[in-house]
């Protein structure tokens, strides 16, 4: 009984250790490691999803048509940021830097329509936590690979995009 304790409490320690495979070559050419963090391969090379632009524009779009159905009074500010939501989540799925950015373009969504804040104050609060993911981004170690909803709206404050 003890033994089989102990071996839990140890397979439950290495369940969340990382790994390194040791190098290996093939030929003259050695075959670089691969960290394993959390069951993802953490490469040292980084690339976007082959859609990410395209999911971007999709979005741009979609948010563009919600803007229309605010001006015209059909829907209101927290609607369209719940619809494009419900929009990016079928689009790209979720990852932890989309999923942060719209919390805090929601949480602005509430406060504009409430009347709390105003649209310059709106748009400050969501350009300070895009430049947090801004400064965030470079030392993460797993990015996730389509932040295409923060892209989208690093675009519209007309900053540089997460890549």
């Amino acid at each position: 009984m003890k033994k089989t304790l102990a071996l839990c409490v140890v397979a439950a320690f290495l369940g969340g250790c990382s790994s390194l495979d040791m190098p290996k070559k093939r030929g003259n050419k050695e075959i670089k490691p691969v960290q394993v963090v959390d069951g993802a391969a953490a490469s040292a090379e980084y690339h976007l999803a082959s859609s990410h632009w395209s999911d971007v524009a999709k979005i741009r779009d979609e948010a563009t048509r919600l803007s229309f159905q605010v001006s015209q009074g059909s829907i209101t500010k927290v609607q369209a940021a719940q619809l494009l939501d419900q929009f990016r989540i079928a689009q790209v799925g979720h990852n932890m830097v989309d999923d942060d950015m719209y919390a805090i373009y929601l949480r602005s969504a509430v406060q504009s329509q409430q009347g709390s804040i105003d649209t310059a104050q709106s748009k400050a609060y969501i350009q300070n936590a895009l430049v947090g993911w801004q400064q965030r981004w470079p030392v993460m170690r797993t990015k996730p690979a389509n932040p295409a909803f923060t892209n989208f709206l690093m675009e519209v404050m007309n900053m540089k995009p997460l890549q």
